[in-house]
C-alpha cells in the first residue's frame, strides 16, 4: 500500500492483492523500518464503529478507518476511490483519499498484473 502525504492530505493506493487482503482481514498495514530502530507505519482499517472515514496519528503510525458499508461498496464496484474531508480544530480540513492503484504507463517493463489496469485511463499519463 502506497502512501502520499502533502499539506493536510493523505492518499493511500492499493494494488489488487492488497485489496483482496483488506477484504478478507478488514485491515492492511505497511511499515518502514529506520536504522535507529524507529518504525513508521500506516494502516487502513474497515470498521463498523466509525460513521465516516477518519484518520488518527500516534506513536509513528497513521491509522485511516473507513465505515464497512462505504468500504464494501468501493471494493465491489469499479469506483476508483473514496474520499473524505475531515474537519480540523483550526477550521481547516484533512483530505483523505483511498484509491485503487494503476500501472505507470511510462514504465512498459513493469509487471502490471497486480494493478487495476482495467480501470486506468486510455490516454498515457506520466507517473
Amino acid at each position: 500500500m502506497k502512501i502520499r502525504c502533502e499539506h493536510n492530505s493523505i492518499r493511500l493506493r492499493l494494488r489488487k492483492s492488497e485489496l483482496s487482503q483488506l477484504r478478507t482481514e478488514q485491515w492492511l498495514e505497511t511499515t518502514v523500518f529506520f536504522p535507529n530502530g524507529q518504525v513508521f507505519a500506516w494502516e487502513l482499517v474497515i470498521s463498523d464503529q466509525v460513521p465516516e472515514m477518519n484518520a488518527h496519528f500516534s506513536e509513528g503510525r497513521i491509522s485511516v478507518r473507513v465505515p464497512a458499508t462505504q468500504a464494501q461498496t468501493w471494493m465491489d464496484t469499479d469506483a476508483v476511490g473514496i474520499e473524505q474531508f475531515v474537519p480540523l480544530a483550526n477550521n481547516g480540513s484533512l483530505h483523505l483519499l483511498i484509491e485503487k492503484d494503476f500501472p505507470c504507463k511510462d514504465r512498459p517493463d513493469e509487471d502490471a498484473t497486480d494493478f487495476f489496469s482495467e480501470l486506468a485511463e486510455e490516454a498515457p499519463v506520466k507517473c
